[in-house]
């Protein structure tokens, strides 16, 4: 791998004489190493400390001004280091414009965005031709044509399901229950115009998978079938409104949900492996229809309801962790056994847990076992013997 070239920073501190040893207080060698010479970093040298940087003055190749705290201080591209370093750092265009001819050339093609390079002026900064102030009024026209919006729309607008255009200055609504989940707490809802309703459930669906055993067994190629009932799509219980509006308008999210986390994986391992999503509904909890159930048994489909497997799942975690604290409680018992309740740390884990998993009682128990074995151990004869 070649050695980076040195910045131009650093190429003008050393024609002035600066060295690694000596260098001004606003520059800094950076942490990482590249070879065996100090310079030889990845940033290409020495780089300003960024109290420094984000007080220098900039303009852009149309005139306007720009601090250094509001520019992009590394970008990589087209072999260029567009930094403050490089005298070239870059700043997204607010007006998005794209071959600009006051531009550097090589930032014409930026796969859609509009990079602006900027270099470092004496002249003091003035923010009336500033892209601050440009980026202020753009914010401005922004907040201004939502609430535009929002008037037209009777108010049915809201934040997380709006979109701003930045290059045609236009808000447009996406309405997806899923960012109410993730992103909303409040009551009312503006895309529904009232309150939410107050009842919480889940959106529940049925997974049925197949495929062919290929194991080379007496039942190799046939097929298997089986449907787990009852799973659920969200975490947590949340508004029926947001159930029911995901059921409608979002409902493939659960096959892209899960496929992405599981079904891929399966159909790797068996090419004849196949999923299908049956019977998404909204409910406060999951219900069961017995009748169906034996229907699908009979037909040779394996059932199982994701409750079920939840419930077996919580007892046998609670088994585990039972069976675990078993071992500590003995582990403990014979700890009091050996060096007595008293002389537990009053405020270690030990004596937490003996007051936390023993009763008094058994304290008790235990204190009259350690006496009396320690007077059985004093109580021992001992032999003597005739060559001492």
């Amino acid at each position: 791998m070649e050695r980076p070239e040195y910045n131009l920073l650093t190429q003008k501190l050393l024609a002035e004489g600066y060295s690694v040893e000596n260098y001004p207080d606003y520059v800094q060698i950076d942490t990482s190493r590249w070879g065996k010479d100090p310079l030889e970093k990845v940033s290409g040298g020495f780089e300003y400390k960024r109290w420094y940087s984000d007080r220098l003055v900039y303009k852009t190749g149309c005139g306007k001004y720009v601090m250094g705290s509001e520019v992009m201080p590394h970008m990589s591209y087209m072999d260029v280091d567009w930094t403050h370093e490089n005298n070239c750092p870059t700043i997204l265009c607010p007006y998005h414009k794209s071959g600009c001819e006051q531009n550097d050339p090589r930032l014409f093609e930026t796969s859609g965005f509009s990079f602006c390079a900027c270099h470092q002026t004496e002249e003091a900064y003035q923010y009336d031709n500033s892209i601050e102030k440009v980026l202020k009024e753009k914010e401005q026209e922004k907040e201004r044509k939502y609430q535009e919006y929002a008037f037209v729309h009777n108010g049915r607008a809201c934040r997380n399901h709006m979109y701003y255009d930045e290059k045609n200055g236009t808000w447009s609504l996406n309405y997806a229950p899923l960012q109410c989940v993730n992103r909303c707490n409040s009551a009312y809802c503006p895309i529904l115009g009232r309150e939410k309703n107050k009842k919480r459930g889940n959106v529940y669906y049925d997974l049925k998978t197949s495929f062919i055993r290929q194991d080379g067994t007496l039942f190799d190629g046939e097929e298997v079938v089986s449907i787990t009932k009852g799973k659920q799509f969200f975490k947590a219980p949340v508004s029926m409104d947001i159930c029911e509006a995901f059921i409608k308008l979002q409902s493939g999210e659960i096959y892209r949900k899960y496929l992405w986390e599981q079904g891929t994986l399966f159909m790797m391992m068996n090419k004849t492996w196949k999923f299908e999503i049956l019977n998404i509904r909204a409910e406060s909890k999951p219900s069961r229809d017995l009748l169906k159930d034996l229907e699908d048994i009979k037909a040779g489909i394996d059932i199982v309801h994701e409750s079920d497997l939840i419930k077996r799942q919580k007892e046998f975690e609670q088994a585990r962790k039972s069976k675990r604290q078993e071992k500590e409680i003995k582990k403990l018992e014979n700890k009091i056994l050996q060096t007595g309740y008293d002389n537990l740390s009053p405020y270690g884990a030990d004596r937490r847990h003996a007051d936390k998993w023993l009763t008094k009682e058994r304290i008790a128990e235990l204190e009259k076992l350690r006496l009396q074995k320690e007077m059985e151990e004093r109580n021992k004869p001992v032999q003597l013997s005739l060559f001492e």
